[in-house]
């Protein structure tokens, strides 16, 4: 799956669940256009950065226990091949280890 609609994803899971407006699993997948499995993957993904994610079944909606923020930035920058020598240090990059040896790169 492309990285930034994973990251997407995972902002709009949990802007709903913020909401107490996602609905049954199923009806919280179909949102998603995911299938149940897979919405429990992607809530998987929130609970590793220990989110206090619970169900209720009477609501029939995913919510926090307790509250919780999750801020998801990333940077993308596309760089062109003069960009690159200079990041890299050009054609004439010699790296060396820390003993002194010279890397030879192809």
């Amino acid at each position: 799956m492309n990285f930034i609609k994973q990251i997407e994803r995972i902002k709009m899971i949990h802007k709903l669940i913020c909401g107490e407006k996602t609905g049954t699993p199923l009806l919280f997948a179909k949102k998603l256009s995911l299938s149940r499995s897979q919405l429990y993957n992607e809530l998987e993904v929130i609970k590793e950065f220990d989110a206090p994610l619970k169900y209720c079944k009477k609501r029939e909606t995913f919510y926090y226990e307790t509250p919780f923020e999750l801020i998801l930035i990333f940077s993308l920058k596309t760089i062109k091949n003069d960009e690159s020598r200079e990041i890299f240090g050009g054609f004439n990059f010699r790296p060396i280890l820390l003993d002194g040896t010279l890397i030879s790169l192809p």
